[in-house]
């Protein structure tokens, strides 16, 4: 097996281990609107989300604040109502309004903190996933700037560390030979794959003169996160499929 699907694997079971009943580990955790299995994370695992982007906020120094985006689990947006969002535990909650973007911000909330609360969606995770959401001001629809994906990995890493059991983030830290799990996408054989809205037609890296096409597969693409030789200001061009009917 490739290196990049073992990878993306092992990913995926620490982001996902939290998937679980409430029970002895989740208390007096109240789920919006009764739904069953709904999209939930530890909001001090967020906190630490939101401290990695402050301690790397270099990687996107123009990106004011870490918001979150709730998309399908493939990345597409969402259709029918918006969710609703809120920090919720036994004596504590706090609504977390929605835009009509489907993103939204998580503050720092001591209560929160002290009540150990879960940021709990309206909608069930096998439908939706959140996810670490940076963009810097003044990008194209189809442009995606290569510090702003980094960033968003470590943000995405620390939050399922935080989430995952010991014996997942062991295993992932010796399959990638490194705590820092971003850092292993950095090659033709290590690519770190990236969902976007809507169907791909191309996706290409670039950085000044030079260029480097990447694979598409659907609404996916597939880049070398961490080749040092590319910088944080290099942007990835994306051309989407055409819908149906359109003109050629």
């Amino acid at each position: 097996m490739r290196a990049t699907l073992l990878a993306l694997s092992l990913l995926s079971a620490a982001a996902c281990a939290q998937d679980v009943e409430p029970g002895a580990n989740r208390e007096g955790v109240v789920h919006v609107n009764a739904i069953k299995n709904p999209e939930m994370h530890s909001y001090r695992a967020i906190a630490a989300g939101l401290d990695t982007f402050d301690a790397q906020h270099a990687l996107a120094p123009a990106v004011p604040q870490l918001r979150f985006a709730v998309r399908k689990r493939g990345g597409a947006l969402l259709e029918g109502d918006l969710p609703t969002a809120r920090l919720t535990a036994d004596a504590f909650t706090l609504a977390l309004p929605v835009g009509a973007d489907a993103l939204f911000d998580v503050p720092r909330s001591q209560p929160a903190w002290d009540a150990d609360a879960e940021l709990v969606l309206s909608r069930k995770r096998k439908e939706v996933r959140v996810w670490p959401y940076v963009r810097t001001p003044g990008l194209a629809d189809n442009q995606r700037r290569l510090g702003d994906l980094r960033l968003e990995c470590q943000v995405f890493v620390t939050v399922a560390k935080k989430e995952a059991p010991f014996w997942a983030v062991a295993l992932a830290n010796t399959v990638f030979l490194t705590g820092d799990w971003c850092s292993f996408f950095k090659d033709q054989d290590r690519t770190w794959s990236v969902n976007v809205e809507s169907p791909l037609a191309s996706a290409m890296l670039r950085e000044g003169e030079r260029t480097l096409p990447l694979k598409v597969k659907g609404r996916q693409f597939e880049l070398p996160l961490y080749d040092a030789s590319w910088g944080n200001d290099a942007v990835v061009d994306l051309a989407f499929v055409a819908p149906e009917g359109a003109a050629p």
